[in-house]
């Protein structure tokens, strides 16, 4: 639902400064009045009742250095992680963000105050195995002017989805001028499980954005950006004996070499993206904006050898990795009128949000067709829509007090459709001593296609009043009512109390209700994977819990997740230019949505192949699994001052966090049918659920910016982690065999010139140390015979150091 209308006010950009801008950062930003997290039209940043952070167009630039949106965001904010994937299918593609420690499916997204749509693609192998995010990564970089981070529950204020907060992001709209920047970069790194130096992740940008006046007030701001990125690995030297299924001749002639990939996709984005506002008549603004995103991706998967049974040697005589394809079209947009009438400001709109994913491999095989076999497959096209009407109302009441009333409604249809591949991509072919289907697919079949849709329809009430010059009271209700999960009510509470103009407690109780993503329900796919003790891969269905195959493995049908939020902190601000502040948080989740383990065993090999489904070593589904209480704290402290003829920033930022787990529904009737000593969720997967990401995170800032030359330097401190381990040697912790990995800094600095007020040159490193995590244990093969020597679940990622070069021209 729309969910925060913008200031009525019609903002305006400023151009490129032409001097050392003036001290006092730190107070203009405490001051900038905020989207989120209060409809009041004044209320600031320092004034709310909840945790805000505004990130502005500098910092927003500076941190969009490699491309990656939510790579930015994980440089801004303390409080959210970008975890990396390796050889992971559609995951090289989509990727969410996290935001304290829960599922990207648990954060909020919002465009100019207004509600993005998620993705088409199932994440299935993360550490949030299970969910559906929106792909921040589809949001055109070049046409954000700043962000906003709501840290604390808004499901009642903005809608499910809001468990641990919202992030808004708003488009330019400045009424006049442009910009045009071009940068290069690449990584270049001293990668010491090969001890080789390497140069790769080549990346090219070109953008540029112009807006003009429309009317008195009204604007036109449009801009497209188009990025190349080339790929990483990060992969070893193979142990081909240990890592080959059958050590033949031709497998161990490949011992000792680099034969798998770990690292970034390759990559080719396309952008484009307007924003408008219209005034139609006197008191009434029309506005739209739209963005579009199309990105191809190559990834890679398993190296399968000369001697695998998923290998036809005529084919693939040396063996051959697949690459996985994908081809993805997001596209949003949004209009509506704004209008003041009856005493009430009113704003009405239309979006539409959709995003269609097609999914394929080159350099594969169906073995079990021989030679026949196709190399390339289309495996599948995941196709999601979301269309909505809203209607948002506010006023400002005088009680006795100022009150500020919202009230708004909704009706919002969403569909989901599946597709099926090719079909020799899910074929059983002649040859059944081999593996039926596509090397790193297989693809959907026609009978597992999906064609899905529901309505949901919200109506909500928001209130916030300064009960006295030092004391602010809000509350909000919402009732909302899918067409297949039923309704749901929702509520929270805030205040904020001034002890002093300078000084301020606040604090906040809310609960939310998630229900089921639409895609949740419907999809399902096939993707390779490690068994259980990971000295072998398997093929792993994933279905729906609606699923008959799914049913006969103990699946029920999903229920919405239900959350509880509470919230309490203090904001400082001892002198105009520096400020503190420290907010304290519990998450309690009930009925989490989550992966199960993939349900292998002899006995589920038996029950499989008498049913006819021996193209499958396993099964997973969705299910309501846990119940999780999340803890944590975020601090954060801004100063500025004057400095060598300039304004120095200073910024730090803490986040600690930890998820513990409440209870776990291990098992059911039906599953124990099959084989009895099968759970749904492993110690293994419970591990990385507590320990899916860092405990802490410190962000240290520090921004000059003089008459010419500005520059910029952050340090990051990713705390220690745990991961489970397949060494059988290893640690035990929590009753499974695991590593301790240390925390890893990172610093990333920035230099800019400003060779004339209009064309700055910025030259950068993120990395710039080289660091990396800790290396896995390389004892009893845990690094999978050497292939994969690093975790790729460390936010820090594996790529080592990124060099680049920006030259923006404004006009």
């Amino acid at each position: 639902m729309l969910l925060a209308a913008l200031p009525a006010a019609r903002a305006q950009d400023g151009g490129a400064a032409a001097g050392p801008p003036e001290a006092g950062t730190v107070a203009a930003a405490l001051d900038q009045v905020t989207i989120v997290g209060s409809r009041a039209r004044n209320r600031t940043v320092f004034d709310s009742a909840v945790p805000i952070d505004r990130f502005g167009a500098r910092e927003v630039e500076n941190a969009l250095s490699s491309g990656d949106l939510g790579a930015a965001l994980q440089d801004l904010a303390p409080s959210i992680n970008f975890p990396r994937i390796e050889s992971s299918g559609a995951a090289d593609s989509v990727r969410g963000i996290q935001l304290r420690g829960l599922a990207p499916d648990q954060v909020l997204v919002l465009i100019n105050g207004k509600r993005r749509h998620a993705s088409a693609v199932l994440d299935t192998e993360s550490s949030f195995a299970g969910i559906v995010p929106v792909d921040v990564n589809a949001i055109p970089p070049g046409a954000i002017d700043h962000i906003e981070i709501l840290r604390d529950g808004a499901g009642a204020q903005y809608g499910s989805d809001a468990v641990a907060g919202v992030i808004n992001i708003v488009l330019k709209r400045a009424r006049s001028g442009g910009s045009a920047s071009i940068s290069y970069g690449a990584h270049h790194t001293d990668f010491e499980p090969t001890d080789t130096t390497k140069t790769d992740g080549h990346t090219t940008t070109i953008s540029a954005d112009y807006g003009f006046p429309v009317g008195d007030a009204g604007y036109f701001r449009f801009g497209a950006e188009h990025r190349d990125r080339n790929p990483t690995n990060r992969a070893g030297r193979s142990d081909a004996g240990w890592t080959s299924w059958n050590a033949t001749p031709a497998d161990l002639a490949l011992d000792g070499q680099v034969v798998f990939k770990s690292g970034d996709s390759e990559q080719r984005n396309n952008y484009a993206f307007y924003n408008t506002l219209l005034p139609v008549a006197p008191g009434i603004d029309a506005y739209s904006f739209a963005t579009i995103n199309r990105r191809k991706s190559d990834g890679s998967a398993y190296f399968r050898y000369p001697g695998d049974p998923a290998n036809v040697p005529e084919i693939y005589p040396n063996g051959y990795r697949p690459t996985t394809k994908g081809d993805m079209t997001d596209v949003s947009v949004v209009a509506g009128l704004r209008l003041a009438a009856a005493g009430w400001n009113w704003d009405v709109s239309a979006r539409h949000g959709g995003n269609k994913f097609r999914y394929g491999l080159e350099r594969s095989v169906n073995a079990s067709l021989g030679t026949a076999s196709p190399t390339s497959f289309h495996l599948a096209t995941f196709d999601f829509d979301q269309d909505a009407l809203n209607a948002d109302l506010t006023r400002e009441l005088d009680l006795g007090m100022p009150v500020n009333l919202a009230l708004g409604a909704e009706y919002m249809h969403e569909k989901y459709r599946s597709s099926p591949g090719d079909p020799a991509s899910y074929a059983a072919g002649p040859f059944s001593a081999a593996p039926p289907g596509a090397q790193a697919g297989p693809g959907l079949r026609p009978q597992d296609a999906f064609d899905g849709s529901r309505s949901v329809r919200s109506v909500y009430a928001d209130i916030e009043s300064d009960i006295t010059p030092r004391l602010l009271l809000g509350a909000a209700a919402r009732y909302a009512d899918y067409s297949d999960f039923g309704g749901a009510r929702t509520g929270k509470l805030s205040a904020r109390y001034k002890f002093t103009d300078t000084f301020l407690l606040r604090g906040s109780l809310s609960n939310s209700f998630r229900a089921p993503a639409l895609v949740q329900t419907g999809f399902r796919f096939a993707t390779l994977n490690f068994n259980s003790d990971g000295t072998a891969l398997q093929t792993a269905a994933l279905l729906p819990a609606s699923d008959t195959l799914a049913r006969a493995f103990g699946a029920q049908e999903l229920q919405p997740e239900k959350s509880t939020n509470l919230s309490l902190g203090a904001a400082w601000r001892p002198q105009r230019n520096t400020s503190v502040t420290v907010d304290a948080y519990r998450i309690r989740l009930r009925d989490r949505i989550t992966r199960s383990s993939d349900l292998q065993s002899d006995a589920a090999t038996a029950y499989l192949a008498g049913i006819g489904r021996g193209d499958i070593q396993s099964v997973a589904y969705l299910a309501n699994l846990l119940d999780t209480t999340t803890k944590g704290l975020d601090v954060v402290f801004n100063h500025d001052l004057p400095f060598a003829g300039g304004k120095l920033d200073l910024n730090a930022a803490l986040n600690l966090n930890k998820t513990r787990i409440d209870e776990v529904r291990q098992g059911s009737a039906a599953l124990a049918r099959i084989d009895p000593s099968l759970t749904l969720l492993t110690d293994n997967n419970l591990f990385r659920i507590r320990n899916a990401s860092p405990r802490s995170k410190l962000v240290l800032g520090a921004d000059w910016q003089g008459e010419r030359w500005s520059a910029q330097a952050r340090a990051t401190r990713f705390g220690p982690l745990k991961d489970f381990s397949y060494d059988e040697e290893a640690e035990m912790i929590d009753g499974v065999h695991a590593q301790r990995f240390g925390a890893v800094w990172t610093v990333d600095v920035e230099a800019q010139y400003r060779f004339t007020p209009r064309l700055t040159l910025a030259v950068g490193a993120d990395n710039l140390f080289d660091r990396y995590p800790d290396r896995v244990r390389e004892t009893n093969n845990a690094t999978y015979g050497g292939a994969l020597p690093y975790n790729f679940i460390n936010p820090v990622g594996l790529n080592g150091a990124y060099y680049y070069a920006r030259l923006r021209h404004t006009f």
